[in-house]
């Protein structure tokens, strides 16, 4: 199944139960039809949209015409969007009227529309193969650099099921607070869909208006980053509906989880997951007293293999080995999809180690990523940009330490000889050209390099 074949059969299942806030499974699958009539099928779609109903339903479209749907960060601006539009070349690219304006000048040299939503009644989606490409994303956070990764379709749907089988609710009434552009944002989607269940996105998010929200539509399920768990904690209020809380895409600290225990009595566990393997552990709820990113999902195995080579014991820091039937079909590039696969083994970069309930626990990545507000940021990315700088020799992007919000990227610049430029004018130099959470916050010029 796909997420459309999904849609479709609450559509006919449970037509008239509410889906996207009011909007029902019958009126979204009507349109979703709709909009995927004039899509080509067997063709690439981009998806560059702010979180919306519309973009949901725009998301799903791509699905339900059969092409392979390419997930953009509403926030890529300038040479990165035009780095991935020109790698993907799609046939389409749907976007909201915000960014048709703010990026019309990459925009102009492709096929691009604001999508419009007339209802077709007797259409039904498009059904993939098993291994047919159906999503992909442009965070390759093992590579450590900005390129595609391929995912099927069906294996999107099988983990959006596991995942959902695993968290205990028979109802999902939830709110998407981070974009479909990310795996978490569409394994919430996928979630909701799995249990014919309510979702509200949100646009931008805030803390006052999340809370409204979750007591307006007695949300029960809530996945999303931990700085949002932060500013609810500030904000303050009832959020007596939330029955799950997981926390995902960059370090959970223990103060985090101890204030928002003891101001709403909720436990906020953790799961695990990246672009590359989508979602692959969660936290048991009764073991919710730890700060651990859990254990496998049914159907994932894992492997922890130390520096040497061999496998890691009880305690022992490694990285980690995935094997899930979810994993994605591969990178664009063959050949970095060959360095990071071992068999049917997904080497993820990331560094745990395990305890005797089986329990993972995060300690650190061997891969070049930084995590700043949720957002993954590859140094290399930056390092490019600032290496074709006339001024620059050589460079080197490193994390800071930002508190909660995660890392922030600071570059170390050797220039040419003879040439004189202040790290002001490369910090614009570089940071026009990226989305602002990619922004380099400092540049220190060296002599040399570490």
């Amino acid at each position: 199944m796909s997420l459309a074949s999904l849609l479709y059969r609450w559509g006919v299942n449970r037509p008239n139960s509410p889906f996207i806030g009011s909007l029902t499974y019958s009126q979204v699958s009507k349109k979703v039809a709709g909009l995927a009539r004039s899509l080509p099928t067997h063709g690439v779609i981009a998806h560059f949209m702010f979180n919306s109903p519309e973009a949901i339903m725009a998301y799903l479209a791509g699905f339900w015409a059969g092409t392979k749907v390419i997930a953009i960060d509403p926030l890529t601006s300038s040479e990165d969007l035009a780095y991935i539009l020109n790698d993907s070349k799609p046939d389409v690219i749907l976007v909201d009227e915000e960014i048709a304006e703010r990026e019309k000048s990459v925009l102009t040299s492709f096929r691009f529309m604001i999508p419009k939503f007339n209802e077709e009644i007797n259409a039904k989606p498009y059904e993939y193969d098993e291994d047919e490409p159906g999503l992909s994303y442009y965070y390759a956070g093992i590579a450590g650099r900005t390129m595609e990764v391929i995912h099927s379709a069906q294996r999107v749907e099988l983990n959006s099921r596991i995942l959902y089988q695993s968290l205990g609710l028979s109802e999902i009434r939830t709110i998407l607070t981070v974009p479909l552009a990310h795996v978490l944002g569409g394994s919430v989607l996928g979630v909701t869909l799995e249990a014919g269940g309510l979702i509200v996105p949100v646009r931008k998010f805030s803390a006052s208006g999340a809370i409204e929200i979750i007591n307006t539509y007695k949300v029960n399920y809530l996945a999303t980053v931990p700085m949002v768990y932060d500013s609810l904690i500030q904000q303050g209020g009832s959020i007596s509906s939330l029955e799950v809380c997981i926390s995902t895409a960059a370090p959970l600290f223990p103060s985090t989880v101890n204030e928002f225990k003891q101001k709403f009595g909720k436990n906020i566990i953790q799961q695990y997951g990246f672009t590359e393997g989508l979602v692959v552990t969660l936290q048991p709820k009764e073991f919710s007293d730890r700060i651990t990113i859990g254990s496998p999902l049914k159907g994932a195995e894992i492997k922890i293999i130390k520096e040497d080579g061999s496998l890691a014991r009880e305690g022992e820091v490694g990285e980690l080995w995935v094997k899930a039937p979810w994993l994605m079909l591969g990178y664009k590039d063959r050949s970095e999809t060959a360095r990071v696969m071992e068999g049917d083994w997904l080497k993820t970069g990331d560094l745990v180690s395990v305890d005797s309930a089986g329990l993972l626990y995060f300690k650190g990545v061997k891969k070049r990523m930084l995590k700043y507000k949720g957002y993954p940021i590859f140094p290399r990315d930056l390092e490019i940009i600032l290496e074709s700088h006339p001024a620059v020799q050589s460079t080197r992007v490193i994390g800071e330490d930002a508190g909660n919000l995660g890392q922030q990227p600071v570059a170390y610049v050797v220039l040419k000889k003879g040439y004189n430029i202040s790290s002001d004018e490369l910090l614009e130099y570089v940071n026009q050209k990226v989305a602002f959470y990619k922004r380099l916050k400092k540049v220190y010029i060296v002599e040399k390099l570490e």
